[in-house]
């Protein structure tokens, strides 16, 4: 994965920003964040172009705002060019890169750029942790929205516009803060959302104490942090950062200094109250399944009140929000039976995702999953073997490697052996068949990967 240029200043990645006309080339365009920044770029009136290595969605999109996407990477793409932008999926050895090195181009990570472009906003407020950053993101959006604030946003999955952005006023900015790569120790965020922390990203992080000491970086950066008081590694970080930061913390626990509690669960969604000092800020209702997405409303809501938003206006938006794309979202039927979609990719994803369809629906769960890259499969395979076996049926397919070469001993077949004998192995083309034949009750298709052609098969009936 191609090394960050730590020599290219954010005042000389606006200045080219500046200049109506500049080129800038976009290597991985079709990428849900890179779209997102390719977009805004076009919107200020630069020359945009980009490559990936298939047609999509968002590339044809990108065409329409006049931006140049090829597919297939050469070094042709790159060449004349005033800055060219990365993903860190991205090999060092990509053409297009090396291309713009040799001829001396600026090259900047996505994370590089959005930290300069953050610097024209006012408020920033930074959404991170290991499970739920989009969710909230989309109920700050409509929160702030609500208030008549008129946000920026940018977010990891398409927001009740369908798109992964919304560009509003130069006030505040919401984004999502993902620590892959130390990505958000690149931003300058004036409010720091902390939701949670667990071991990911294997392939960059060995351990979880390597995480816990980015969040702690990023955590040390911001001039207010509002962290989940519920997370056991998250409080042993606050325990080590209050003395010389201003933290707040939000939980279920006594010692938050915002509490909240479930008051009631409904089929589909929950009522809770929120208090400060023992006194509570109002009733608000949450009309999606997962107890997880309370927490999460929780820290939204606390976020916005923070900033000066009345907990009456946030209590309007919360009751309002349909939840996001692809998070236990319900996209049809097949022959009588409901199907699902998640983006679930971690143990803990899967498993409250698992059990919060349970709960919605009463009903057998059939869970299609793709694993998403060789390492976190590796790496916590234990882990993946006792959330799957939460189902009654899992259909595994193969791996997604996203930027990853495959490893040796690591497949979905030995998965599904592992998992025992609820679980089996199928080829994406064969999981419809698989689905019809040995197994019953609502269905919900699971993971980070391309799952939209199985969608579509699943679908077609």
């Amino acid at each position: 994965m191609a090394k960050e240029q730590a020599n290219i200043t954010y005042k000389a990645i606006l200045s080219l920003m500046e200049k109506p006309g500049s080129r800038v080339h976009f290597i991985g365009i079709g990428g849900i964040s890179m779209y997102s920044l390719a977009s805004l770029c076009a919107m200020r009136a630069l020359r945009v172009s980009g490559s990936d290595i298939e047609e999509s969605e968002r590339t044809a999109a990108l065409r329409r705002l006049g931006v140049e996407v090829r597919i297939g990477h050469t070094v042709a793409n790159s060449i004349d060019k005033d800055l060219v932008v990365y993903t860190h999926a991205v090999s060092e050895n990509n053409p297009e890169l090396l291309g713009a090195k040799k001829l001396d181009i600026p090259t900047v990570s996505r994370a590089q750029l959005l930290g300069a472009l953050m610097t024209e906003y006012k408020g920033r407020i930074g959404v991170s942790g290991s499970h739920g950053k989009s969710t909230t993101l989309a109920m700050l959006d409509s929160i702030f929205s609500l208030a008549g604030r008129n946000p920026t946003v940018l977010s990891g999955a398409a927001l009740e516009s369908h798109e992964p952005f919304r560009i509003g006023g130069k006030d505040m900015m919401i984004y999502e803060g993902c620590e892959y790569k130390d990505s958000f120790l690149h931003f300058l965020p004036t409010v720091f959302i902390a939701l949670n922390l667990e071991h990911d990203h294997p392939d960059y992080f060995p351990t979880l104490a390597d995480v816990k000491a980015s969040f702690e970086k990023a955590i040390s950066r911001a001039p207010l942090s509002i962290i989940n008081a519920d997370d056991s590694v998250l409080a042993s970080i606050v325990r080590r950062q209050r003395p010389k930061k201003r933290i707040i913390t939000v939980g279920q626990t006594e010692r938050a200094d915002y509490r909240y509690g479930i008051v009631s669960f409904a089929k589909g969604g929950f009522t809770f109250e929120i208090y400060k000092d023992g006194i509570t800020l109002g009733e608000f209702t949450l009309s999606i399944p997962g107890v997880f997405n309370v927490a999460s409303a929780a820290m939204a809501i606390v976020a916005a009140i923070e900033s000066g938003i009345s907990p009456e206006t946030a209590a309007l938006a919360i009751s309002a929000f349909r939840g996001i794309e692809r998070r236990i979202q319900r996209v049809g039927s097949r022959l009588g039976r409901e199907v699902y979609y998640d983006y679930a990719h971690h143990p803990t994803e899967i498993r409250a995702t698992i059990n919060a369809l349970k709960m919605h629906t009463g009903d057998t769960l059939t869970v299609i999953f793709k694993p998403h890259t060789y390492s976190r499969t590796k790496a916590l395979w234990s882990d993946f073997c006792a959330a799957l076996s939460l189902a009654d049926s899992v259909i595994l397919t193969d791996v997604y490697p996203a930027r990853e070469e495959a490893i040796e001993g690591v497949s979905s077949e030995r998965l599904a052996r592992d998992v025992g004998a609820r679980a089996i192995y199928v080829p994406d083309s064969e999981v419809v068949s698989t689905l019809d034949k040995s197994t019953h009750g609502t269905i919900v298709i699971m993971g980070a990967g391309n799952l939209e052609s199985v969608k579509a098969d699943i679908l077609s009936k």
